[in-house]
């Protein structure tokens, strides 16, 4: 059997295995959403959001652990999208709990995908992501200069709508300090998570046109900030090559 033979019958497997997650995560949002789907009808008055957060109150700890989980679920499974749950996080706990239960989830998700991807390496980021996407930004000069690339890292992070999750698994193929990442990883994300969670805060108290002016904002900023973040990137290759 030949080293090509190998490749492709790895290769194989981790397609199989992309597709049975993909096909799970598809399962799961779609049991979430119907499951939801009582709660987002109570929002319509005043007296069924009243009863709503009487649901919230009596699911207790039960209902942290739940959504705490989710969270992480998000940041792991890196094909779930990550603002709806914060929206639902912030129309469930609030502005300040949605988001210490966010910026908790993110950080013990990032954690398990840094030192999951330290262990096993390329063959675990195959399972969610293409080897051309892989190599688009492992191949890239400030991939191997730890402080450029955690300077690149922060302003990705700190920008809305951006997909953010290929980063820490390459970070943890990467040089880059692992306090120090899971630290930027975590941190820089609460601008773009406030605004999500504080629109579901507001959706949740039947302020509509706040919770969707929110989002425009969300989405403005972050149209924006990838303009930014392209321009950003091309300095700091520049400044490597310098």
């Amino acid at each position: 059997m030949t080293r090509k033979e190998k490749l492709t019958k790895k290769e194989k497997k981790i397609l199989l295995i992309r597709t049975i997650i993909i096909f799970l995560t598809i399962c799961l949002i779609t049991y979430l959403t119907i499951k939801a789907l009582p709660f987002i009808s109570k929002l319509a008055t005043e007296e069924s959001r009243l009863e709503l957060k009487d649901d919230i109150a009596n699911m207790g700890i039960k209902g942290v652990i739940i959504t705490l989980g989710l969270q992480i679920l998000q940041i792991v499974v890196a094909v779930i999208p990550g603002q709806p749950m914060e929206i639902i996080s912030g129309m469930l706990y609030g502005t300040l709990g949605g988001m210490l239960l966010c910026l908790v989830g993110i950080f013990i998700g990032t954690f398990i995908v840094f030192y999951l991807t330290r262990k096993i390496g390329i063959s675990f980021i195959q399972l969610f992501f293409d080897q051309e996407q892989i190599d688009k930004f492992k191949n890239k000069k400030l991939f191997k200069n730890p402080k450029k690339l955690e300077l690149f890292m922060f302003i990705m992070f700190v920008i809305p709508l951006i997909p953010k999750d290929i980063f820490i698994y390459l970070a943890g193929i990467s040089p880059v300090n692992p306090k120090r990442f899971l630290i930027i990883a975590t941190i820089s994300r609460i601008p773009g998570l406030f605004i999500t969670v504080y629109a579901g805060n507001r959706l949740s108290e039947g302020n509509f046109i706040i919770a969707i002016l929110l989002v425009a904002l969300f989405i403005a900023l972050g149209i924006i900030g990838y303009k930014i973040s392209s321009r950003a990137e091309e300095k700091i290759e520049n400044d490597i090559k310098n």
